[in-house]
Parts: C-alpha cells; structure tokens; sequence
C-alpha cells in the first residue's frame, strides 16, 4: 500500500462522528446526540442480608459471547455475562462477617446472567457472613472493582483487577490477579496511584487528595493501561470531585495523576449560592473503536452539610458532632451522566451538546434522583451497546429509606451514541486521507426514509473512476452494518489513502469500518 503522511491510519476499526477528528469537511448536517433507552426496572436489587440496603455498579460487566454459543454444562462453569459489583453496609456490622474490618463496610459482589437482564448471585462459599458461607461475597473491604480480562497475559494473570482498599496498611488504590475472576492473588506492588507530598516525594494516599472511585482501561494498540480516577481540588473557591488519570506499560507502575476534567462556567451556570457547585462524582473512560469515551457523572451540589455536621472531608459513612452516624450523605443534588471523548486518553473533551447521554428517570421512577456512576466500560450484545449503571430514586443525600440503590441497565444501536444528519435538502461529509488495512466499505446509517450515497476519493480529493455519487448504490435502510457498493463493486480502491465523501438526505449516519 502506498502511504502518505497526511494520511491517517485507521486499519478496520469503527469510525464514529463523535467531534471533527476525521472529518475535513461538512455542509448541511447537525450531529446529534443520543440518549439511552432504558430498561423499566433495574436489574439488580439488595435482596440479600449482606447487600444491606443499596447495591452499586462500581464495578466491571464483562460478556464473552463464545460462552453463550457453548453446551449448558459449559455456561453454568463459564456463564456469558459476569458482573462484579459493589455493596456498603456502614459502621457497625462487622460482627456479622468476621473478615470485614473498615468502618464503610464495603464487599465486592459477584453475579452472573444467560441473557444480561435476568441476574443470579451463586454461593461461592469464600467468606462468612451471620455465619454462613452461602453467599456471594468476593472481597471485604474493597470499593470500585474494575476488571479487565487480558487476552495476551499468561494464563494465571488473564483477568486483572484494580480497586480500591480501606484496609489502613495498604489504603490506597490495589491491583490484583487471576485465571478466573474468581479467586484473586493480589500484586507485590500495593497501593498504587501515590499522592505527592509537598517535597515530591510519594506518599500513601492521605485521603483528601484521591478517592475511593477508579476504572481502568486497556489500549489495544499500545497495550497501555489508563486508570481514570476522582481526586479532591480547588476550583472556582470551592473544593470539588475531579477527574484524573494515570497510565502505566504493564499495570504495575504508574505515573503520577493528573487532572483531565474540571467543570467551568458553563457547568456552574445553574448555582444561586455561593454554596452550590458542579462536581464530577467519577468517570467510565474506555476504548471504543479508535478513540476513548466516557460517561461523566455531573453533580449538581445543591447543598453541603458538612460544616453543620461536622463532617469531616471526604468521609464514606457521615458521623455529627454527637457521634451519631447519619445513614445519607453530606452533599445533595441530583447527578446526570455526559458523555465526554479523547484520542489518546490523556486529553479529554467535553462533548458539544452537554444534554445527558443517560437520563434520569420520571418523578417517582427507580433512577429519578441521579445516575450515580456506571460500569467502567459497556458490552457489545446483539448489534447493541448495553451500559450498566447505579440508579438512585432519590437526589444524592436523601435519607434511606425511602432511597434506594439498584443496579440498571442502558442502551444504544451499535455505535449509537451520536449521528451527523441531514434534512430534506441534503448534506454532505467529507473525511481527511485515511490509510484502511481493508477495502470492503460498511456503514451504520439510518436511511429509511432518505437516502446515502458515497464517493470515494483520492488523498488529494478527485472522485475515482468508478466510484462516484452516480455509480453509487443508493442506501434507503436502517442497518448497523450496511456494505457500500458502487455499479455491485463491493471493494473501495486498493493500494492508495483515500477520502469519503457521503452524501445524505433525511438521514442519520452513525459510523463506519472499512473491513479487511
């Protein structure tokens, strides 16, 4: 193939129009957000006395589709979809499982489903609780499961864990192992993620600047680790969640965070206080196609009781001045999730329309107080993208009861998170030279009740032989994996970078791949 050095490489990876990157130009088109469809109730509950109250999707979703094609026998050893997640007794209930130590009260949960919906929660038979072994607790004393399941690792390290630990000897940000996801060897290197001290030498975590939320995701292409996490800051006169990252090359070693996302102006528009602010409560940032995503908690703190509470900064469990604990949390508000986008992990942007990507729910509904944080990264099932996130009925400190805590699921077409779309009188999109590994042209459009043709171009912008507007196949379908064909040539020239240039009327177009 002959290369160019304006053209970029994109191999057979889905395109999306999330912002400009691969567009050289556009006339006529909007791009358009799209909001989760959801599920009328959640699909995990605290139903179990060690669930307490509230169940958290803190925690990693993974779905291996090999397993749902596999015997019965197979599924119920190896069933297609696991969820590790999270739960918080509080203070005061140690007595009940003889393993947990730390005031939160905090247990990893495991459970596992046939179809994603439906959730069973096996007795793994791993810790005693109300003396008893029948149930499904992973860890004590853990908060934030992120599980990455690691392809190229040797076959004890194929699942990889990172959380974060309350016990005081390693508190702190820890990283794990396994060859199962199930029974866990923890690295020599705990606590990850230091904070520095004021001579810049590392220092264990002393709880104002980071907290107990972190995701990790894995760069398929550098094999580069990324560990999104919230930190305590000073913006605008006021201390506030925030988001950071770390990276390292093997999951070991990390560099020191820095901050990636920090609300402005805009996200303040709304205060009539000096008290209110926005906050980001965490971050899911991951891999889809060739760029990063992420799903962003905004917290809009209508009020903070700390000082009335003599509560001190960052505390997981609230405890007044009397000593009495208080069973809701300091700060109120409701919480929205954005979505946010990156190239390379590092820099991150805020996506132009900052409407929420997931919703919260009518008055009265199971998430109508706040989308709480969600699932490090979502699964691919079915031509859909399914997003699993913490639904909350009432705003963030409501008191419990009647507050509850559950576990939901959200969802989109395949790669529907955001389309350009043109009316009536047409638009045009235009890319930058790319240099595809493939030449078989698939795109994800909504055409049904318009059209889409495309041109191929060379680098510098001439139509093809062959392959102009006119030669095209015109597409007048909804499909996710629509294949492009000009005069029922199904190939896209070989050899050289190329431009696309799609033409649509009364039609969304999602993304594309051009396929090996």
């Amino acid at each position: 193939m002959q290369t160019s050095e304006k053209a970029l490489p994109i191999g057979s990876e889905t395109q999306l129009f999330v912002d400009d990157e691969i567009v050289n130009a556009k006339r006529g088109v909007v791009r358009t957000l799209h909001p989760a469809s959801k599920l009328d109730k959640p699909v995990l509950t605290p139903d179990r006395p060690w669930e307490g109250q509230r169940v958290y999707i803190y925690g990693s979703v993974c779905y291996d589709p090999n397993a749902q094609r596999a015997s019965s026998e197979q599924r119920r050893v190896q069933p297609p979809f696991r969820m590790w997640y999270l739960t918080r007794l509080g203070r005061g209930q140690q007595y009940r499982a003889p393993g947990l130590r730390e005031r939160p009260g905090d247990m990893i949960l495991y459970a596992t489903s046939e179809d994603g919906v439906h959730w069973e929660k096996p007795n793994l038979g791993r810790h005693e609780f109300d003396g008893s072994r029948d149930n499904n607790i992973l860890f004590f004393d853990k908060h934030s499961p992120t599980v990455i399941i690691d392809a190229d690792a040797a076959p004890d390290q194929r699942y990889k864990m990172a959380s974060w630990n309350w016990e005081r000897e390693k508190y702190g940000y820890w990283v794990a192992h396994s060859a199962d996801g199930l029974t866990w060897n923890e690295y020599s290197v705990n606590p990850i993620l230091m904070n520095t001290d004021e001579r810049g030498a590392q220092s264990a975590p002393a709880g104002r600047d980071i907290l107990e939320a972190v995701t990790v995701a894995r760069n398929p292409r550098t094999g580069e680790y990324f560990a999104f996490h919230r930190r305590w800051g000073d913006v605008g006169g006021h201390t506030r969640r925030l988001i950071a990252v770390a990276t390292s090359p093997d999951f070991l070693a990390w560099s020191s965070h820095d901050l990636i996302l920090v609300p402005d102006e805009q996200d303040d528009a709304w205060i009539q206080d000096s008290e209110q602010r926005t906050e980001f409560y965490c971050m899911s940032g991951f891999v889809y196609g060739r760029q990063f995503l992420g799903f962003l908690p905004v917290f809009d703190v209508v009020r903070d009781a700390r000082e009335e509470e003599g509560i001190s900064l960052g505390r997981p469990t609230s405890i007044s001045k009397s000593g009495i604990e208080i069973d809701r949390a300091p700060w109120d508000g409701p919480i929205e999730v954005q979505l946010v986008h990156s190239r390379d992990g590092r820099k991150w942007e805020r996506f132009e329309d900052r409407s929420p990507i997931i919703p919260r729910g009518e008055p009265g509904s199971f998430d109508a107080g706040c989308i709480l944080c969600s699932a490090d990264r979502p699964v691919i099932h079915n031509d859909e993208v399914w997003h699993y996130y913490t639904a909350i009925n009432t705003t963030h400190g409501g008191p419990m009861p009647p507050k509850t805590v559950s576990i939901a699921r959200a969802a989109w077409r395949l790669d529907g998170f955001v389309s350009l779309d043109a009316g009536h009188f047409g638009g045009v999109v235009e890319t930058v030279p790319l240099e595809p590994s493939g030449e078989r042209l698939e795109v994800n459009v909504d055409a049904s009740v318009g059209s889409l043709v495309v041109e191929a171009l060379s680098a510098s912008g001439e139509t093809q032989p062959g392959y102009s507007y006119q030669d095209c196949q015109a597409i007048h379908v909804d499909n996710v994996r629509q294949t492009v064909r000009w005069n029922g040539n199904d190939r896209l020239p070989a050899g050289q970078p190329l431009r696309l240039r799609f033409h649509l009327q009364d039609a969304q177009l999602y993304s594309f791949r051009i396929q090996e």
